[in-house]
C-alpha cells in the first residue's frame, strides 16, 4: 500500500483499506510515530482480553476473511506518520504480536520504524498490566495462531497531509470521543460528488448531521438499510463496514443528469390504484394523487433500488431515516394502525426483555413492510412478524447474533423476499402462517410463576407473559391458540 504518490499535491486527504501488516510496512523510507498530543495507552486487560477472545472466534469461524478492526488516521510530513487515531489498537496489536512470538515480534525488521515513545505514567502502567495479563492467558493459542491473525486484520486507513486536518481528526476523535464509522465515510464520498455545488454541500452536510445524533446514521445503514438490501435468498450474513462501504459507495450510480435523480415504481408514484369497468366509458383507471410532500418520508424511493450518487444518496438517506424515526420513535392518532403496531411493539419487545438480536431484525422486517405497503394492515403484520419471530425465541433458551440469520435461512423462503415481491399484505401473512411450525407453542411449558424462589426461563418466562397480557388472555397458560388470536 502507498499514499506517498496521491500525497504529492498540497492538502490532500487519502483513504484506502489495507491488512494490519502492510500498515506497519507500507513505505520503505518512514516512520510512524505517536505524537505528543496523543492520549496516553489506556486500554487495559479486560479491553485486550476481549479483544483475543473476538480474534479466537474468528480464526474459528472465518480465517482467510478479513477482520476489520475499524480505522486509523494519519498526518504526513516529511516522510513519517504521525498516528492521530488509533494508537490504543496498534500498540495492543504489537504487545499481542511481541508475546506470541516470545519476544522477537514477527514484525521485528520494522521496529526502528514504529516509534512507540510512552513517557506517561498511564501508559506504562496499563502495557505492563496487559503485558503481564496477556502472558498468562491464552499464550498458546496466539503462538500457534498469531500469523494467520496478522494475515486477516485489516483497517480503513486515511492519511493527511494538511496539519490543520490532523489537529481537526484529533479534536474529533479524542477530545469528543466520536469514532469514524461508515456514516462518516459515506458523508464524505458523497458530498464530494457535489463539491461544484458548495450550496448543496451545505444543506445536505446539515440533514445529515442533524439526522446523526448520537451516531444513528451507522445503525440505519449497517443494521437497517444494509441488511435489507443485502439479505437475499440465502446470502445472508453480518456486515462488515467494508461491506457497506462497498453497497453505498462503489455500487452507487452516476446521474445521468445533473439536479435530476431518476425513480422506480413505489407506492409513492404508481399512476393509478384500480382499473374500473363503466357501462358508458367502457374501462377507466382510478389514478392515485401524486404529491411530494416535503417530509422526507414521502419521497419516492424503494429501499432495495439501484441509489444514484451525490443527491440521490442523500435524499434516500433522509427517506429512511426518517421512515425508521416515524415507526419506532412517533406518537400516532389512537384510531390509527400505526398507534395500536406501536402498542405491540412497546408492549411485547421493548418491555419485555427480548433479545437485542430478535429486535433488530423485527424492527427491520418492520421498515421493508412499511416502504412496500405504509400502513395498510400494519398492526396485522406487526403480530404476524412476531408469531414468526416468537417460534425462536420460545424454543431457545439463549439467543445469539446467528439466530436472525437462521430465522431467514430456515424457510424455503427469504422473508424480506417475500415483503420485497409481495403484490398485497395478504401475501406476507399467508407465508408466514404457512411456514410457522407452531408446535413449540402448542406443547411448550415454560412456567410462568416462581419455583422455590426462583424465576425459570426467565426470558422466555417474560415474552410468554408479555404475549398473554396483550391478548388479554392472563387466564391461560398456554400460547397453542396465538394464532386464533392473531386473526381475530
Amino acid at each position: 500500500m502507498s499514499f506517498k504518490e496521491e500525497l504529492n499535491t498540497k492538502n490532500k486527504i487519502v483513504a484506502g483499506t489495507a491488512l494490519f501488516k502492510s500498515i506497519v510496512a507500507f513505505e520503505d523510507d518512514y516512520s510512524i510515530k505517536i505524537p505528543d498530543y496523543q492520549r496516553p495507552y489506556v486500554w487495559n486487560a479486560d479491553k485486550v482480553e476481549t479483544l483475543i477472545n473476538d480474534l479466537q472466534y474468528h480464526i474459528e469461524h472465518n480465517s482467510g476473511q478479513p477482520y476489520y478492526m475499524g480505522s486509523i488516521l494519519f498526518f504526513c510530513q516529511n516522510g513519517g506518520y504521525e498516528i492521530i487515531d488509533g494508537q490504543q489498537r496498534l500498540t495492543s496489536l504489537l504487545i499481542l504480536d511481541k508475546i506470541a512470538n516470545n519476544g522477537q515480534s514477527i514484525l521485528a525488521t520494522h521496529t526502528d520504524k514504529i516509534q512507540f515513545f510512552f513517557n506517561s505514567p498511564i501508559s506504562k502502567k496499563n502495557i505492563v498490566e496487559v503485558k503481564n495479563f496477556v502472558k498468562d492467558y491464552k499464550t498458546d493459542w496466539l503462538q500457534n495462531n498469531w500469523k494467520t491473525v496478522v494475515s486477516d486484520l485489516a483497517f480503513s486507513v486515511i492519511v493527511t497531509n494538511r496539519q490543520d486536518d490532523a489537529f481537526s481528526f484529533f479534536e474529533t476523535q479524542n477530545n469528543r470521543g466520536v469514532k469514524l464509522g461508515a456514516a462518516d465515510y459515506l458523508k464524505s464520498f458523497h458530498l464530494r460528488e457535489l463539491r461544484e455545488e458548495e450550496g448543496k454541500q451545505i444543506a445536505f452536510a446539515k440533514q445529515w448531521d442533524a439526522n446523526n445524533t448520537n451516531q444513528f446514521l451507522n445503525y440505519l445503514f449497517n443494521q437497517v438499510v444494509w441488511r435489507g438490501r443485502s439479505w437475499k435468498g440465502s446470502n445472508v450474513w453480518y456486515e462488515s463496514q467494508d461491506d457497506v462501504l462497498q453497497e453505498f459507495q462503489k455500487k452507487t450510480r452516476d446521474p445521468e443528469t445533473k439536479n435530476q435523480v431518476q425513480i422506480f415504481p413505489t407506492v409513492k408514484n404508481k399512476i393509478a390504484h384500480a382499473i374500473r369497468y363503466d357501462e358508458n366509458d367502457g374501462i377507466l383507471l382510478d389514478t392515485s394523487p401524486i404529491a411530494l410532500k416535503s417530509h422526507a418520508i414521502n419521497y419516492p424511493f424503494a429501499l432495495r433500488q439501484p441509489i444514484e450518487k451525490g443527491i440521490g444518496f442523500f435524499l434516500y438517506s433522509e427517506r429512511y431515516a426518517a421512515m425508521y424515526h416515524f415507526l419506532f420513535h412517533t406518537e400516532h392518532s389512537k384510531d390509527s394502525e400505526l398507534f395500536k403496531f406501536k402498542e405491540f411493539y412497546k408492549s411485547v419487545y421493548s418491555h419485555s426483555g427480548m433479545s437485542e438480536y430478535l429486535k433488530s431484525l423485527y424492527r427491520l422486517c418492520m421498515v421493508l413492510y412499511y416502504d412496500k405497503f405504509e400502513s395498510k394492515h400494519i398492526d396485522n403484520f406487526a403480530k404476524h412478524l412476531d408469531y414468526f419471530i416468537g417460534v425462536y425465541r420460545v424454543e431457545l433458551s439463549s439467543i445469539y447474533d446467528k439466530t436472525a440469520i437462521r430465522i431467514l435461512r430456515d424457510k424455503k423462503q427469504n422473508l424480506l423476499d417475500i415483503i420485497s415481491q409481495a403484490f398485497i399484505p395478504e401475501q406476507v401473512f399467508d407465508f408466514i402462517m404457512e411456514n410457522t411450525n407452531d408446535t413449540v407453542f402448542r406443547d411448550e411449558t415454560i412456567p410462568l410463576v416462581k419455583e422455590n424462589g426462583q424465576i425459570l426461563y426467565a426470558v422466555r418466562s417474560n415474552y410468554k407473559r408479555a404475549l398473554l397480557k396483550y391478548y388479554n388472555k392472563e387466564d391461560q397458560t398456554s400460547l397453542k391458540a396465538l394464532k386464533e388470536w392473531i386473526k381475530l
